[in-house]
């Protein structure tokens, strides 16, 4: 079966005329912003370095996580629920394409720059067996009605289909409205643009040696011929742009007219495009490996924490409810979640301390602790120690006191 036949399925497929309104809206859409005369789109912003840090970071983090599905038992106690398709297709393969890792860092690249992230299920009965992610630029979100919404789908060969949201798994960033999510790159495009403005300028001054344009002077007259002479004769001069020495005669003078790249503080320009734009995608800048002076490794580690906590957190939670309620059961009692154990781990040595502790208080019981670390509980271990001074024993009789 190709991939048209599985997005076609058994959905109804129409192709209505579009206002040219909203043509234009969607050309408007899909060539975004232009700031400094340069046209910011997620294509575009994607060559700006900070830009592809920015969503790296994101993506890297949402993808690297193993995502496990769950159910309760009869005990209520959580268990693998690896005897059902979509363990699989969300641990380790969502389409015969792509694996779990690389199928959550697409999506989660697209909902970052795009605003919105989408893949057709490919249904078998009532259960979802692929998931296949839709190409930004490839589809429109609309508004038929009032709570109703439809997907319309096309590729590179024409129209494929329009789609209702059961049919789909969409993933949206920020929302501002219940059913789509909003551009970061047409939001942040004033930092990203100039950031592309500061590179451009840089790479132009570079590619003239680092020589500021400017024009000579003097107080000589000159006519036509020695005028065109000397043009010609600072042209060959200007054209090799790695060395050379200019001969000026008749008392000429050179006058920069170009600000240098010190002058035009193209060093803090582009530090400060790199914050705004980790500003804009909620990124820590020392995980894009922007740092200043002042940090220290105390204060790198408090980063790192704090990136898990402030940025991928929210991420995670997005994917984790939208995973549940739109492709499980919902309320029923399957879930998903995040191993991100690896990630906030401390050394071999405080977690043995901790440990330790934590079983002989009775907090937890062994085999909790060895689910901590990814082992396999062991029979005779689910019941909790108890303290030695608190075994319950009976306490001993009390001394008499003699009568007086």
């Amino acid at each position: 079966m190709n991939l048209i036949t599985r997005l076609r399925g058994a959905l109804s497929l129409r192709s209505a005329p579009r206002p040219f309104e909203e043509v234009m809206a969607r050309i408007d859409e899909a060539y975004g912003a232009t700031v400094a005369g340069l046209a910011v789109t997620p294509q575009t912003a994607l060559q700006v370095a900070t830009v592809l840090a920015c969503v790296k970071t994101i993506a890297d983090g949402c993808a690297t996580p193993a995502l496990n599905v769950f159910r309760e038992d009869a005990n209520r106690r959580r268990q693998l629920a690896r005897n059902i398709p979509e363990f699989r297709m969300l641990s380790r393969r969502p389409n015969e394409w792509q694996t779990s890792f690389e199928f959550r860092r697409t999506m989660t690249l697209h909902a970052a720059l795009t605003g919105d992230a989408l893949a057709v299920k490919v249904m078998a009965g009532n259960r979802v067996r692929e998931l296949i992610p839709v190409r930004p630029g490839n589809y429109q979100i609309d508004r038929t009605a009032r709570y109703q919404v439809r997907y319309r789908i096309h590729d590179e060969f024409g129209f494929i289909g329009e789609l209702g949201p059961d049919d789909v798994f969409h993933l949206p960033n920020w929302q501002w409205d219940f059913w789509r999510g909003l551009n970061a790159v047409r939001l942040a495009a004033s930092a990203i643009g100039l950031s592309m403005a500061a590179e451009q300028s840089q790479a132009k001054l570079h590619e003239n040696g680092g020589r500021p344009a400017g024009i000579l002077t003097t107080e000589a007259k000159l006519d036509s011929a020695a005028m065109e002479r000397l043009r010609a004769s600072w042209q060959r001069f200007t054209a090799d742009k790695r060395s050379g020495t200019a001969i000026l005669d008749n008392a000429m003078k050179y006058m920069p007219m170009a600000m240098t790249g010190v002058d035009a503080q193209h060093v803090e320009t582009r530090r400060l495009q790199i914050e705004e734009i980790c500003r804009a995608f909620g990124v820590f800048p020392i995980m894009v490996g922007h740092s200043d002076k002042s940090a220290t490794f105390a204060s790198s580690e408090a980063f790192f924490a704090a990136h898990l906590k402030h940025t991928l957190a929210p991420w995670h939670q997005l994917w984790l409810q939208r995973l549940d309620e739109f492709l499980l059961d919902g309320s029923g009692p399957l879930w998903c979640e995040f191993d991100t154990r690896y990630l906030t781990a401390g050394s071999m040595a405080d977690r043995a301390v901790w440990a330790r502790a934590m079983a002989e208080l009775g907090i937890y019981t062994r085999n909790e602790l060895r689910d901590e670390e990814g082992k396999d509980p062991l029979p005779g271990l689910d019941e909790p120690l108890t303290p030695a001074n608190m075994n319950g024993a009976p306490a001993a009789p009390a001394p008499e006191v003699p009568a007086v």
